[in-house]
């Protein structure tokens, strides 16, 4: 407590805390926020963060959902929930537009048709 010194234990989805290695918080360096938990981890964790769950004296409720501005307390357990991946840019071989992309899948239709006469 003198030091300044914030223990944070980290939480994989569906697994059991790990105590053995906790990630070491401090006021002075960058602060004892969940933000700070994320870079410690990894720089680009910040990039596709959307949510943590926390466990400790730091929550009202336990588990909570909490943002990157959350002010973590000595011993609180933390999960990083990223962000979904968007799936609408996987590429789906059965809904592959084909042709200009300013025309409709109704003027493509029609403009491949051979004309009666």
């Amino acid at each position: 407590e003198y030091l300044g010194l914030v223990r944070v234990y980290t939480k994989p989805r569906g697994k059991k805390p790990d105590f053995d290695d906790p990630l070491v918080l401090t006021d002075g360096r960058h602060g004892t926020t969940v933000e700070a938990a994320c870079k410690q981890v990894h720089r680009s964790l910040i990039q596709g963060f959307d949510y943590a769950m926390v466990w400790g004296t730091s929550v009202k409720h336990t588990p909570q959902r909490v943002g990157l501005a959350h002010v973590l307390q000595d011993e609180d357990v933390i999960q990083v929930v990223k962000k979904a991946k968007d799936k609408s840019n996987t590429a789906d071989p059965y809904n592959q537009k084909q042709g200009p992309v300013n025309q409709s899948r109704q003027q493509i239709k029609k403009a491949k048709k051979p004309l009666k006469s």
